[in-house]
């Protein structure tokens, strides 16, 4: 490869290099072990990334399934009831938004005052040298676009924040839990990590739809230390769930009671803005609002999105699933056996079955990637065949290896994959993440979810931990 291929090559992953926190060091004219050593590290980028200490691809690792949780009524404000689920809150709130809000701030209140003062928003904001006055504008661009019902919530949250004798946490410190997800859209201190599967059909043992999900963040910021599951029954609205954290009325992993699954994961993009729906608003208002995959496929084709995700929806009750690449622009939609999702891309379609991880499948989407850097590099980007320049270091990433680990162990078994199988895929490396903070199977036909919880002191990933039953019926009837 000469010098002015490999700058084109430096020049088109430079961006990708950075958001993944690879270095990329530049050919100097005078020095062939710069141009060598540049080369070098383009090729291995790949397998720094899939990370040599992890266990070694397809390997079995022990899941640990608590079937019979015992569950305790721990505290009740309003029609708001606090539960323990074996070693998981629980929050069942009932009424209006501002009752709910109230319900949840009133409850919560220990949890929410050290998430925000003491726990994850510090570490991962202030402790890091972000400013406050840089956060909050963000911040305050995105709840412009907060519906009406979403600020009454908060505006109660913060009502019983104080009268539980909280009163330092104010309105703006709770609306950033739930627009932090654009501030810190890349992990600090890695690439991002999630997957997401849905199956059915002719892969589980019932033909059943079971959705399984990883959420994989930085487990040393201690978000697992006031992890929460939240469980809405909205005067006016769908009952939904969603996995989380103590004080966020939004949602990155959740299930409503029409059967509709919603899992995100981070997605490199070139278009992203703070002027629009937060992440966490997208997913809860979708769970909130549709009653059916085409309802919830079209909520997040219309709605304002801010930046790059992927998303994993299901429906049990027909059972289906539907694969999302989004950003503030954009939004593709893939169903299973989609002629989008190619070998040309290196990625293949599945009946039954819609997965993915942290990078665009789509050929557009690619395509349009390498057009947004080669623009930042001044090149000029249109045919398809550039799009293969891409390949080589798509397919050594950490995230193309568990796209293919997805595909590959659920195809092994068809017709054998039930919930302790699918358990058994979010463990297997390299799915498997040293730093999963939550880890879950939704299944809807039974109004039930599967969750797993990191640790700490140490900090133990969620899947080296034992999953939870939790039985969501008396809460979504």
């Amino acid at each position: 490869m000469g010098e002015s291929s490999l700058t084109k090559w430096q020049a088109l992953f430079e961006p990708i290099c950075n958001i993944y926190r690879v270095p990329l060091i530049s050919p100097g004219k005078e020095s062939e072990m710069h141009l060598q050593h540049g080369k070098y590290i383009l090729i291995l980028t790949g397998v720094l990334l899939a990370g040599a200490l992890m266990p070694a691809f397809g390997e079995t690792r022990e899941v640990i399934l608590i079937e019979s949780p015992e569950v305790t009524l721990v505290g009740e404000a309003g029609a708001g009831k606090l539960y323990q689920v074996g070693e998981h809150p629980v929050l069942v709130m009932e009424g209006t938004p501002e009752e709910m809000g109230y319900q949840h701030g009133k409850l919560l209140a220990p949890k929410i005052h050290h998430i925000i003062k003491e726990g994850y928003t510090p570490k991962a904001l202030w402790n890091r040298g972000y400013s406050r006055e840089y956060v909050m504008a963000q911040s305050a661009r995105m709840e412009k676009f907060f519906p009406e019902a979403v600020k009454e919530e908060l505006r109660g949250l913060v009502r019983g924040l104080r009268e539980a004798g909280y009163e330092q946490v104010t309105y703006e410190d709770v609306q950033l839990g739930i627009t932090q997800a654009e501030i810190l859209h890349f992990p600090p201190d890695g690439p991002p990590a999630c997957s997401n599967f849905a199956c059915w059909g002719k892969w589980t043992t019932d033909g059943r739809l079971l959705h399984g999900r990883n959420l994989d963040w930085n487990i040393e910021g201690d978000a697992q230390d006031d992890h929460v599951i939240l469980v809405w029954r909205p005067k006016d609205g769908t009952p939904f769930m969603m996995v989380g954290w103590a004080g966020g009325i939004g949602s990155v992993s959740g299930m409503n009671s029409k059967g509709i699954t919603m899992g995100e994961m981070t997605l490199p993009s070139p278009d992203a803005t703070f002027d629009g729906l937060p992440l966490l608003l997208q997913m809860r208002l979708t769970l909130e609002t549709a009653a059916t995959l085409e309802e919830a496929v079209a909520f997040m084709e219309k709605c304002s999105r801010t930046t790059g995700w992927n998303f994993i929806l299901g429906d049990g009750k027909i059972p289906s699933g539907r694969a999302l690449e989004t950003d503030a622009q954009y939004c593709t939609v893939f169903a299973p056996m989609d002629e989008k999702e190619t070998a040309k891309t290196g990625h293949w379609g599945m009946e039954d079955m819609v997965r993915r991880t942290n990078h665009p499948v789509g050929r557009e989407q690619l395509l349009r990637l390498g057009i947004g850097m080669g623009e930042e590099f001044g090149l000029t980007i249109t045919e398809d065949t550039d799009i293969e320049m891409l390949l080589p270091l798509l397919t050594g990433q950490d995230s193309w290896k568990r796209y293919e680990c997805l595909s590959r162990e659920i195809e092994k078994q068809p017709g054998k994959v039930d919930i302790a199988q699918a358990l058994q895929l979010l463990a297997t490396p390299p799915v498997y993440n040293k730093d999963t903070l939550h880890s879950m199977v939704f299944d809807p036909k039974n109004d039930t979810v599967y969750v797993a919880n990191a640790g700490n002191n140490p900090p133990v990933t969620a899947t080296d931990r034992p999953y939870t039953r939790i039985d969501l019926t008396p809460w979504f009837n």
